[in-house]
Formats: structure tokens, sequence, C-alpha cells
């Protein structure tokens, strides 16, 4: 299958980790492995410093790349007469350089993105069918502005494809608004990583306007492969994502498909099968209610416990530790335990559950009554905190929790929110409680994060780096390998606030040994699950 990437960048990077890759030959490195076949490319210095001059370097580099590489011009508005005076200058330049694709950055460049300005030169833009993209922090202001902004551009020029990319699963409201009024807008889901996005886009829109997006090199193009294989869509459908779509919107004759690296795991993973040469157990999960679709602000298809389940099957997940969203995002205790209870009941051996603890809303009393009904009567592995409750976790009101914890060898997953003085706190409470384990969820969510974690596992035995975020921050996961070893990193997806595959695809296409992405998959967590004690 051919896998063409509409997300890609090439050049020097502001504020980049020193372990962090960014040369073209890293990214082409990248590529062999997952066996991308091509990439739409920016070229960083035409959005943070010149574009005339990123156009110069990009020459090169896609030149070097012998066709892997296309380019992607980054364009301004004609007024102020430093670039093409004219929206004809700019497609004779285009089409001299074999130019079909282009980015807007109105944020980055200070110009307006409003149709008196920019109208000009989408309209023969529109008349070439030129592939036009846009970032969704470039169109700027609130939400509403957004959305109106985008609007007004999708409807002035409808049949200019439009591709919307680097958005988020949190304003996936605002998309589907978009796209239902808007036929010429495309989408990618490098950081759009809506749970069940594929199936539910292709069904409400089809396949035709769905792209394939890595955003490498700073994300892992693993997590965007795995994204389409293990869609429950047809093979027709992954085709057209993951390249076919593409080479229609720039007219341009298909790449030569691509073979990836082959090992033990990565040839079930490119061929979308269930993982059976390695243990898979997620270790960070959540759970709406049945039937539920949404929590607060945020779209999860299908995120019950039974659409869980289905999506865990195909990528051959064995056990997933969970927690309700109503306990994080709600702050209910026991109507978010009482659900993660009823999908463990309802599916033995599949879910364990993961108890919320919630010190502001119940007593100490209340509080322990509750760990105890959940742990010693229905099985509950661990004790969840979490920074909304508005208490640090070393905060006295939690400790009769850690007390439990320690004496009953349970793990706590804590989400801290950052690195910033955090992980301090974190390494006084393992040395306090050295009889829990500690998890530290979203470790590998960037390097600085990453960094922070790995300087207190080098402290405290007993704690843990889960994965888990949506930046799926690439070479993160080899890097944390490489300074603290492979066993006590652990997979985890969050789900489905984020859909799980790209979370898996981040740590099955890592370039690490089969050995240590059997150990991250699933050994480790089976592991820390053992020393719990009776």
């Amino acid at each position: 299958m051919l896998y063409f990437d509409c997300c890609c960048e090439v050049g020097p990077r502001v504020d980049k980790d020193p372990a962090a890759p960014w040369s073209t030959d890293q990214v082409l490195a990248s590529m062999d492995r997952c066996g991308i076949a091509a990439a739409l490319v920016v070229h960083t210095l035409s959005v943070r410093c010149d574009p005339s001059y990123g156009r110069r370097q990009l020459a090169r580099e896609t030149q070097a790349a012998q066709g892997r590489l296309h380019p992607v011009w980054v364009i301004l508005p004609p007024e102020a007469g430093d670039f093409e005076r004219t929206p004809q200058e700019l497609l004779s330049a285009m089409g001299a350089a074999g130019v079909r694709a282009v980015r807007l950055c109105p944020a980055a460049h200070g110009w307006p993105l409003s149709l008196p300005v920019i109208g000009p030169t989408l309209e023969a833009l529109q008349s070439d069918r030129v592939l036009t993209m846009i970032d969704w922090a470039e169109v700027g202001g609130s939400t509403a502005d957004s959305y109106e902004r985008l609007s007004a551009i999708l409807g002035a020029f409808p049949r200019l494809p439009v591709l919307l990319t680097r958005h988020s699963w949190g304003i996936q409201r605002v998309v589907l608004a978009l796209m239902d009024r808007h036929e010429n807008l495309h989408v990618e889901f490098s950081t759009y990583q809506i749970n069940r996005g594929i199936e539910e886009y292709s069904r409400r829109y089809g396949a035709g306007r769905l792209l394939f997006g890595t955003d490498m090199p700073a994300k892992s193009p693993g997590a965007a492969r795995a994204y389409v294989d293990y869609a429950l869509v047809s093979d027709e459908v992954k085709r057209q994502v993951a390249g076919g779509n593409l080479v229609r919107l720039l007219g341009i004759a298909p790449p030569e498909p691509a073979a990836p690296a082959s090992d033990a795991l990565l040839d079930e993973a490119a061929a979308g099968r269930p993982l059976r040469h390695a243990p898979v157990l997620d270790a960070h999960c959540h759970l709406l209610r049945d039937g539920h679709h949404s929590e607060g602000a945020y779209m999860m298809y299908r995120g019950d416990a039974d659409g869980l389940i289905e999506v865990k099957d195909a990528m051959g997940v064995q056990t997933t530790a969970v927690m309700s969203w109503v306990g994080p995002i709600g702050s209910d205790p026991l109507e978010s335990n009482d659900i993660v209870a009823r999908a463990c009941e309802r599916h033995p051996g599949r879910f364990l559950g993961v108890c919320y603890v919630n010190p502001v809303l119940l007593s100490p009393e209340e509080q322990m009554a509750e760990v105890r009904r959940r742990v010693e009567g229905q099985g509950f592995v661990a004790l969840k905190p979490y920074v909304r409750t508005g208490l640090r976790y070393d905060d006295p009101l939690y400790q009769p929790c850690w007390e439990y914890a320690d004496a009953r060898g349970l793990y706590v997953l804590v989400h801290t929110g950052g690195p910033a003085g955090e992980m301090d706190m974190v390494a006084a409470l393992a040395r306090r409680y050295p009889a829990a384990q500690w998890v530290v969820a979203h470790s590998g969510g960037s390097f600085a994060m990453a960094r922070s974690v790995a300087a207190v596992m080098k402290q405290c035995p007993n704690v843990w780096a889960e994965l888990t975020l949506t930046p799926v921050t690439n070479g993160v996961i080899e890097w944390m390998v490489g300074e603290v070893g492979d066993d006590r990193i652990l997979f985890g997806t969050d789900a489905p606030m984020r859909d799980p595959r790209p979370q898996f695809g981040w740590v099955v296409w890592s370039d690490l040994p089969v050995e240590s992405r059997r150990r991250i998959l699933g050994e480790n967590f089976r592991r820390l699950l053992a020393m719990r004690k009776p």
C-alpha cells in the first residue's frame, strides 16, 4: 500500500531538544523504517525566516531526495511587494518549480486571513486546483473567529482543495461543523487523533477527504501508520487515506510504494494484524458510560467498554487498566468507580480497575472505605489521583491513600501536568512510600518531560514512566531506554480521549530491539501488577 505523507517539515527547528531528530536524512530514515514512499514537505525557514530563501533551500533538499520529497511553498499576499506581485506570477513560478501544494502562515508572517487580502491569490490557486494547506494555529483568534475565517474561505472558493493540518482532537465539534458545510475541506490525523476518526469520518463523509499525515520529524511516523493500518474499514478506504487521496489532489503520478523494515512485530503491524509475538497490556485507559460518545467538551466515538474492546482486539491488546472519565473530568469518585466496576465484571480479565480518589469530595473515612471496597472487594489494581482536585499529591489529605498503596504494593498513576518542580514531589513520595509503585503518566509527551522523569527514575527504583500523549514525540522512547533502560517504561493509550492506535504504533515502530518493545508493550506492566500484595 502506498503511504504518502501530507504533513512533514525539513530544516532547522527552534527550541529543539539536543536528542530530537530534525535533519532531512533522519526524516528519510524514518520513512524507510515505516515504509513511507513519499512526503509533502515544507521547509522550516519558509515559515520562521524568509519564504523565498526557504524555497531555495527546499529545492536543494527535494532534489537530493530523488523524488521522495515533494515541495510545498509557503506563500504570502502580494501587497507588500516582497514576493510575486500578482497571483499569475506565483502560478508561473510554481509551475516552473513543479510545486502542486502551498501553505498559508498568516499568524507567522503577520497578515490577516481575510478575503480582501488573500482572496485574489486563492482565486488563482482555485483555477489550478492547487492543494492549499493551513495549520489550525495559523488561523488565529478565538474558536468562533477561527470557524468564521475558515468557513468564509471555504465558502468563497468551493473548488479549492483546502487541507487543515495539526489541529487537535479538542476542536472536533468545530471541524465537524466545517466538514458538514464545506466539501472542499480535507483533514489529516497527525495531531487529530480522534477516537475512531477514520471509521467515523469515512462513514460520514466518504474516504476522499481524509489524508495520512505524520508531522515528522516532531512526531513518530509509526503512530500515523498504525492509525491507518488498524482502522476498522475496508482496504480500499485505507488505500485512499494512506496515499491515494493525496496523489489525486496533487494531480501527479503515484510514487512507487515502499516496503517497511521487517521483524516479528513490524510484519504484523504493517499488515494491521493483532500482535501475537508480544504481550500487549495498556497501562492507562479510560471509559465512557455505556452507549455514550462524549464527555465534557470532548468527542470520543464509541468510547465505552464494548467499543474499546473492539479496537483493542484489532491490535491484540489483552488487558487494559481503566478508569472512568467521570472521575478526572467530572470529579465524581463514586459513579466513576461504579462505571469501571461494571466494565470489569462484564469483561473479566480484559479490564483491570483503577480507583479514582478524590479526598476533597469525600471525608478521610469515606475515601478509605471507597478504596477498600474497590481494591479488596472488586479487585482494582491501582489508585488514580488527578490534578483537578486542586491538591498537590503530597497534601496530607492524600496520606491515607498512599499509606494503603504502600501496604498493598499498589501502583499510583500520577498526572503531573508538566515537569517543572512536580517531579521533585513524586520523588519525595516514592522515597516516603517505597513499596508503592509510582507511575508517571504522559512521560513521553516531550523531551523536557522525559528528561525530568528519567532523572527521578535514576534515583527511585519504584518510579515508572508511562508514555502516552498526543505529541507521540519522535525519538523519545529510544532516548528514554538509553537513559534508564527498558524495564520500567510502560505502554498506555489514554483512550478514548485520543485513539489508542497511534499510541500503539509509536511503540511498535520505535527503533528498538524486539525484546525492548516486548517489555514496553506488556511485559513490564505484568511485572508491575505482580508486585501487589494479598
